[in-house]
């Protein structure tokens, strides 16, 4: 029988309004300087009177079938879109009535014949594939640029989110506002073009959240193209598909899961994604899926995100937090009323019998601790795959980018209301609730789903063979697993609120070549983490925010390779920050002379050399941690026992996953390594890879780090 298992209650847990204290927010200060806009209270905004978006045979929209269309063209548009109630005002009395909602959405056509399979939407209609048949898909950058002459026609979307050019950013322009700081609220540079938002051609670029795919089709940061054909230094494209284009193909090799696909621009991904631009992407295997599943109108996607609007029934995307060197750039983003699938606070008719729910947190910032009421919930998968057993919840937590595959079963509620709540506290918005499951009396016919609460041998489901396992799933690595590296690396912020603020990892800029010590040892392209494919890698990332500060976590995800949890652990913060700290000064390259040997150099890259192995035997350039951990780990949650690509590293703890550059279901070798070995059906050493906090504000600004797979 599967076990209860809920998340374990010392996590660390955001408190509300807490990080608003530490930088002195008291309110939103602005959002479009472009375009005027008055907020809205999301409370005015009614709950449950707006059907959910559905998408497959339980919808209105079919998902796009990639088996019978495995080449796609989606292109990207600016529409409006019902989102909040049609036909109906606010209920605070203030008489806004509800219009349309200006966002930008990906449309599915058919390659060939042009023919629309998934309308223009947000979120985008689900691509539906199958294992091992590759889709080749056209991406086309329609998005218009803001016009000041017509400032609510085409364009109206940039308007309001404004990009900030004193990051380091796509920049198509080539202004290089972002490789100096400059003081944006003085009025000797309130005039200069980086100060302002930019109104230029649109940069976009698409990467699959979860695929296991060539470098050149991951949709890197770089990676980018404008309608007018500009590119970045990472675009690639199969053929010669014109401006604006490129062509992707992705092989769909890798094991049954819910992936998503969603913008990753340098620079401006939190815009992009908050605007609308982010869909599911399902990988399907008959062959190695559970049998009797709840599926064809049982099955359902739910894109959580979290908005603000404004009395024009607009998205607001505002400045909480404006710091002087980047004046449109906000630490975070939450919003005062919950989405799901594009809908606030939706309801969904459901029959009294089991559903499968995917679930995506798709949001910038907000974190979720989601529970169904009296419903009875099973985990059977999460981001990367099947667990290895059906696991009974009462909570499911997902950090954004993480996903969760349920069963979710109503079938002793006939009659009943089930509300999708949120225990996680916001720091900006509480949303105690998500959206209402409305049970019918009476199910249209018997349900033949299996029971996830009995065993195979009682009748209930089948589960396919494990996949690969590195870690037993209660915080032990297996005894069979050679590690071929351990990495130390550090989650750090260059805390000088209102003058700068930077999140970091490893105090290391994207750029590793602007951070002196990575540029010292790693010249040629500032790129410090070279694992070898085949190896498998422990990673203890530290989440060393300062005492005294919130206790922000970071989710942490990396592209290509998959990972398992292995466990967490707190340590003394205090402590290991001020070794951390006296070690400045020690390192491969001078210190700038802005910063003083034994105090912390903020973008300097770690202390230490890189490649010496610390008193933990770990790379990364740190002091070791181990002399200042405290109690014992902490074995993953249930939902993190399978294969992931996204995990949350806690304040004030240390995150443990292993890391394999192998596709995920290649048996594990008895105290051998594939090092050196590329079993994937691809070149991974072929292009470049990156790894970040998936806090997609934090990614914008230096939260992020490329990697190379080495032969």
């Amino acid at each position: 029988m599967p076990n209860t298992i809920d998340r374990p209650p010392q996590r660390t847990s955001n408190k509300a309004g807490l990080l608003l204290l530490v930088w002195g927010i008291t309110a939103p200060t602005q959002a479009s300087v472009l375009v005027p806009q008055t907020p809205l209270d999301g409370a005015c905004i009614p709950k449950y009177a707006t059907a959910l978006p559905v998408f497959g045979p339980a919808g209105s929209i079919p998902r796009v079938d990639a088996v019978q269309h495995p080449a796609l063209m989606v292109t990207m548009k600016e529409i409006d879109q019902q989102v909040l109630p049609k036909d109906q005002g606010d209920t605070c009395g203030k008489g806004v009535k509800f219009g349309t909602t200006r966002v930008w959405a990906y449309e599915t056509a058919d390659a060939q014949t042009r023919k629309v399979l998934g309308p223009a939407n947000w979120p985008a209609v689900t691509l539906d594939t199958q294992a091992r048949l590759a889709t080749r898909i056209k991406y086309v950058n329609a998005l218009p640029s803001f016009n000041p002459a017509n400032p609510r026609g085409a364009g109206l979307v940039q308007g309001l989110f404004l990009v900030d050019q004193t990051l380091h950013w796509a920049d198509p322009l080539q202004q290089m506002c972002g490789m100096e700081t400059r003081d944006c609220s003085t009025p000797a540079n309130a005039a200069s073009p980086c100060c302002q938002p930019y109104t230029g051609p649109v940069p976009a670029t698409v990467h699959l959240h979860g695929g296991v795919l060539p470098a050149r089709f991951d949709g890197g940061p770089d990676s980018w193209f404008t309608p007018d054909g500009r590119t970045g230094s990472g675009y690639v494209t199969l053929g010669n598909p014109g401006a604006g284009k490129a062509i992707y193909e992705y092989p769909n090799t890798q094991e049954p899961g819910t992936l998503w696909f969603h913008d990753h621009t340098l620079g401006t991904t939190r815009l992009n994604v908050a605007a609308g631009l982010a869909g599911f992407y399902f990988v399907r295997d008959p062959e190695r899926e559970p049998k009797q599943l709840p599926q064809g109108a049982y099955e359902v996607e739910l894109a959580l995100q979290d908005r603000q609007f404004d009395t024009q029934s607009q998205l607001y995307f505002p400045v909480d937090a404006p710091v002087k060197a980047h004046p449109f750039w906000s630490v975070m983003y939450e919003g005062d009323v919950a989405t799901v699938n594009g809908a606030p606070w939706p309801y969904f008719e459901v029959e009294p019998r089991r559903y499968r729910l995917r679930v995506l947190n798709g949001s910038n910032h907000r974190g979720y601790d989601l529970n169904f009421g009296k419903a009875i919930v099973y985990q059977i998968g999460s981001d990367e795959g099947y667990l290895g057993r059906p696991v009974r919840v009462r909570k499911v937590h997902l950090t954004p980018g993480e996903r969760a595959d349920l069963i979710v079963d109503f079938s002793k509620l006939a009659g009943g209301n089930v509300i999708l709540g949120n225990d996680e506290a916001g720091e900006m918005f509480q949303l105690p609730e998500i959206m209402r499951f409305q049970v019918k009396k009476t199910p249209q016919g018997g349900d033949p789903s299996c029971d996830p609460g009995l065993s195979a041998a009682e009748g209930g489901c089948i589960w396919p063979a494990l996949a690969a396992r590195l870690t037993d799933g209660k915080g032990h690595i297996l005894a069979k697993v050679k590690i071929d590296k351990v990495r130390q690396m550090v989650l750090n912020e260059n805390f000088d609120f209102p003058q700068t603020l930077d999140e970091l990892v490893n105090n290391t800029k994207w750029d590793g070549r602007r951070s002196p010590s990575i540029a010292a040892e790693f010249p040629q392209d500032g790129i410090s983490e070279t694992p070898r494919v085949g190896s498998v890698e422990l990673w203890e990332i530290i989440n060393a925010y300062s005492p005294g500060t919130a206790t922000q976590y970071h989710p942490v995800h990396t592209h290509l390779a998959q990972f398992q949890v292995l466990n967490r652990q707190e340590f003394d913060v205090k402590g290991y920050l001020a070794a951390w700290e006296s070690a400045f000064g020690k390192g491969p390259a001078p210190l700038p002379t802005t910063c003083t040997p034994g105090k912390a150099c903020p973008g300097y890259g770690p202390p230490l050399s890189y490649n010496t192995p610390n008193a933990d035997g770990a790379v990364g350039g740190n002091p070791a941690v181990g002399p200042f951990l405290l109690g014992t780990p902490t074995a993953p949650t249930a939902g993190e026992t399978g294969w992931k690509d996204t995990a949350t590293a806690y304040g004030h703890q240390v995150l443990r996953v292993l890391v394999r550059w192998t596709p995920t279901d290649t048996p594990v070798l008895k105290h051998q390594s594939y090092a050196g070995r590329n079993l994937y059906p691809f070149d991974p050493s072929d292009g470049e890879y990156v790894w970040h906090c998936h806090i997609i504000n934090h990614e914008d600004n230096e939260m992020m780090r490329p990697y190379k797979v080495a032969k």
